[in-house]
């Protein structure tokens, strides 16, 4: 396997940073020290702690979405992947690798919101589309709106992470999880 060039070094360190402390602490200077740039290179690559910034994001968001097409593949059961998902391993103490950008004002730019919301649009397309194919097996209450479970399913794993984030407990994501699995289990009671 080749090594990363440089572009590919600078923006795999800035990917670690704005999950570990987010866009608004990472600085060029902590990028470069990540990445073992010389000072300059970062300049050299991208116009602005912005630009690489978005490109890096651009990528995490492509990972995760790939992630989450192999977990909601379509030869595994629909209630049955969204059951994998819904109870992930996740870094409750990090916090969600895209989500946890939307608590900074500078989730306002453009550039720095778009790949996140792809992310969450692929969340809720999964989930949604898993939903729907359940219902029209049977396997999912008829009455149920699956793009509104959807979303109340995203917000359930989203919410999760910030209250493990703020008790110091991973408890409270793993009760997140389970409390959206009950969900999906009294909704797979067909009346």
């Amino acid at each position: 396997m080749p090594k990363p060039s440089k572009r590919d070094q600078l923006v795999g360190a800035a990917k670690e940073l704005l999950w570990e402390v987010g866009f608004e602490a990472m600085s060029p200077r902590s990028i470069q020290e990540r990445s073992a740039a010389r000072p300059g290179s970062l300049y050299h690559h991208f116009p602005s702690k912005l630009a690489i910034a978005q490109e890096a994001l651009q990528e995490a968001s492509q990972e995760e979405i790939l992630r989450l097409n192999d977990i909601f593949a379509a030869d595994i059961p629909p209630l049955d992947a969204l059951r994998h998902y819904l109870l992930l391993k996740r870094n409750a103490f990090q916090g969600c690798r895209l989500g946890r950008l939307v608590h900074e004002a500078s989730i306002e730019q453009e550039a720095l919101r778009l790949p996140v919301m792809a992310y969450f649009e692929a969340v809720r397309a999964h989930i949604s589309r898993s939903l729907d194919q359940a219902k029209s097996e049977g396997t999912l209450n008829a009455d149920l709106d699956p793009k509104t479970l959807a979303v109340s399913l995203t917000a359930l794993i989203q919410g999760g992470y910030v209250l493990a984030r703020t008790f110091q407990d991973e408890a409270l994501m793993q009760q997140a999880a389970e409390g959206a699995l009950a969900l999906i289990t009294e909704a797979s009671r067909t009346r």
